[in-house]
């Protein structure tokens, strides 16, 4: 199946199977649904989310948005994680601003 296919079909399944937070899906079982595996789940949520499709998440799992405070709670969830991941790509950038060539001469 390909992406354009997996993602229209995430689609359907979501909103006719699992509308609203109550209704949440496992990563897991669309793995198993759709015999694909859990990246190209996270690829087809991710290009879903991109083109403005309500695909929210949670610790139970996915589910196709059935209010605003649903989204709300979702975009608040990847905010956290972009803060996260800038704070560790930071870390990351100072690091070796620090260290200068260190890592490449101890490759020597």
């Amino acid at each position: 199946m390909g992406k354009q296919n997996i993602s229209q079909s995430l689609h359907t399944y979501l909103m006719k199977n699992h509308n609203g937070r109550n209704h949440a899906v496992s990563s897991k079982t669309l793995e198993t649904v759709f015999h694909i595996k859990g990246v190209a789940v996270r690829k087809a949520v991710n290009s879903l989310r991109s083109n403005g499709v309500p695909v929210c998440s949670d610790e139970n799992g996915y589910y196709y948005a059935a209010s605003q405070t649903e989204i709300n709670a979702t975009v608040a969830q990847l905010d956290s994680r972009i803060e996260k991941i800038s704070i560790a790509r930071n870390g990351l950038a100072n690091q070796k601003d620090k260290e200068g060539n260190r890592w490449h001469e101890n490759m020597n």
